[in-house]
């Protein structure tokens, strides 16, 4: 059973990329907006929605009580978080979703990295993951098997992805003194909370926030409830999955599937012309998947 709580939650989850997509390319702002004012709009939407998310996650659960050191762990990987999801609505300026979140599994191998700075190890399957996962992504990147000077989406992508396993890291740390649930709804609180420092002090952002409201409010406003209410939903099924799993780290590996997923839909319901899947992308996300799965379960 949880195998296939886990395959929701991953499908769920290329489900909320989808509509990031059309969150990014189906909107009214002029011509030639500043990047920050296109950023910002769905940014400040995406953190502010959390709050929602907290309240909601509460209203299930009532566990929302941590410890200091929990409590602390949770509310930096928030902002490492949001560090990550800015360099990700970046990316999706100018790039597809579908090529853009496969690459976000780099984060399995700076995880990697970061474990074996604690002491951790590693063994020889896991080498051969993080062979078959950057040959991937390279591949995504550059779309061919041929050696060329990577783009800026690999370039960016590496070090944006940091941010995230640093967000998985603290999480995991964080979950050896308290509730899982708990440390996330701390982490919806302060992601929300960085949303409405956004929206005061960040002038492109709410420029870009208040104009969508104004042009697309409900559309916008729909899309992005929509998106949070499938975020939640795949936690909670991601949270069954790691519960029930004989190994939590099955679960992990089945992250590496997200990506072949949100190319699956962009085959089935492309959303503009960028979207077009290729065979090499359709290649490079199978070595991804690989590799995620050899790294997480070595």
């Amino acid at each position: 059973m949880w195998f296939i709580y886990a395959i929701i939650h991953v499908f769920l989850m290329a489900v909320v990329n989808f509509t990031d997509e059309k969150l990014v390319t189906d909107n009214k702002l002029p011509k030639k907006p500043n990047i920050h004012t296109k950023v910002g709009s769905i940014l400040i939407a995406s953190t502010l929605m959390c709050f929602m998310g907290a309240a909601l996650l509460r209203l299930i659960t009532h566990v929302t009580i941590l410890d200091a050191r929990p409590m602390y762990l949770a509310v930096i990987s928030a902002i490492t978080m949001v560090s990550y999801w800015a360099s990700y609505f970046y990316l999706l300026q100018f790039y597809p979703v579908h090529q853009v979140v496969p690459l976000n599994q780099i984060s399995s191998v700076w995880l990697l990295v970061i474990e074996l700075l604690f002491g951790g190890s590693i063994t020889l399957v896991g080498l051969l993951g993080i062979i078959l996962l950057m040959y991937g992504a390279y591949i995504l990147d550059s779309g061919t098997f041929k050696w060329q000077i990577p783009t800026r989406l690999f370039l960016i992508a590496v070090p944006a992805t940091l941010t995230w396993s640093i967000t998985l890291f603290l999480v995991r740390k964080a979950a050896e003194w308290g509730s899982t649930t708990a440390i996330y709804y701390w982490q919806l609180i302060t992601t929300g909370i960085i949303g409405l420092a956004l929206f005061i002090f960040v002038t492109k952002y709410r420029e870009g926030f208040m104009y969508r409201i104004k042009h697309q409010g409900r559309k916008f406003l729909g899309l992005s409830l929509l998106n949070e209410t499938f975020s939640e939903t795949s936690y909670l099924f991601s949270s069954l999955a790691v519960a029930l799993a004989p190994v939590a780290a099955y679960v992990s590996a089945m992250s590496g599937v997200q990506g072949l997923f949100i190319i699956l839909i962009m085959f089935l319901f492309p959303v503009s012309a960028r979207t077009k899947v290729t065979k090499m992308q359709l290649i490079a996300a199978l070595l991804i998947m690989a590799g995620v799965f050899f790294i997480e379960s070595r």
